[in-house]
């Protein structure tokens, strides 16, 4: 079959294309002394004081809900702690003038540090496109295994006030530069806080071709009878949950996918409820 044409200055990938490059990439790590399963930061300058970690489960406005319900929830909880962060050193606000040009943002370091920690961190924390886009240049390349990038996005389930985090996909596996994060302030003249230890920076690795491999499809449900019934009955037992919240009993909570459970008693092997990330180790 042919190739199909590419736009200009895109390069149209195949089969082909795409295992001599996935074998381009292992040989490149092979020669850097990468391991398989490495995920690795090489450090470039000094750091002024960036924390780099696995992401936690916690959330503060989790923390202050009534009961906790929000921890109940599985999925965000899987969704809070995917990945490590880049958690701030300092304390600091960045307002925008509503301008287009690079001097619009205004970033204001509201701890007293030493002034040589204040001129890295302001090498680091900078404005680097205008439009109010505030940047930051953290003292890392990652590198990780090949046909693996990085997701770098913003923390999952938090909601600073007047900026929102870019995400970026990375080819993590190859790259030779550093990327940045990216946070947009919203509102013109009004300060977006930043807090000491606030994520700046989620990276949550990726298979590059896994969406391409996946083949979408639309089904009813009544084609596959066993899904229908397990899902009746899920139904059922929510719509019951909802019905004694609503008529005031004391609220409970079905926890069948909490604890991995299907409707006939049994556990799925897979289960997972917490990622067990390592942190990184600077010995290595």
């Amino acid at each position: 079959m042919a190739d199909t044409p590419a736009p200009d200055g895109i390069t149209a990938t195949t089969p082909a294309t795409q295992a001599a490059a996935a074998a381009a990439r292992r040989e490149a790590q092979q020669a850097e002394g990468v391991s398989q399963n490495a995920f690795i930061a090489y450090q470039l300058w000094e750091n002024p004081g960036f924390l780099l970690e696995p992401a936690s489960p916690r959330r503060d406005w989790m923390d202050n809900f009534p009961h906790r319900v929000p921890y109940r929830c599985l999925p965000l909880n899987m969704a809070n702690q995917a990945g490590w962060v880049v958690r701030s050193p300092v304390n600091f606000n960045v307002t925008w003038n509503g301008k287009h040009d690079l001097v619009g943002l205004k970033i204001d370091i509201t701890d007293k540090v030493p002034k040589e920690q204040e001129i890295a961190l302001r090498r680091h924390i900078k404005s680097n496109f205008g439009a109010g886009i505030v940047t930051f240049a953290f003292p890392w390349l990652f590198r990780t295994p090949p046909g693996i990038g990085l997701w770098v996005r913003g923390p999952s389930n938090e909601f600073p006030y007047n900026a929102r985090a870019l995400d970026g996909l990375v080819e993590s596996d190859w790259a030779h530069a550093p990327f940045t994060m990216n946070w947009k302030i919203e509102k013109r003249n009004t300060a977006a806080y930043f807090r000491q230890g606030d994520t700046l920076c989620v990276l949550t690795p990726f298979p590059l071709e896994l969406l391409e491999t996946l083949e979408p499809q639309i089904r009813p449900i009544s084609s596959n009878p066993e899904l229908e019934r397990r899902f009746e009955t899920a139904a059922q037992e929510r719509d019951e949950t909802l019905r004694r919240a609503i008529e005031g009993h004391k609220q409970g909570f079905e926890l069948n996918y909490m604890r991995g459970n299907d409707r006939d008693g049994g556990t799925w092997a897979n289960h997972r409820t917490n990622f067990k990330l390592r942190p990184f180790d600077k010995n290595t």
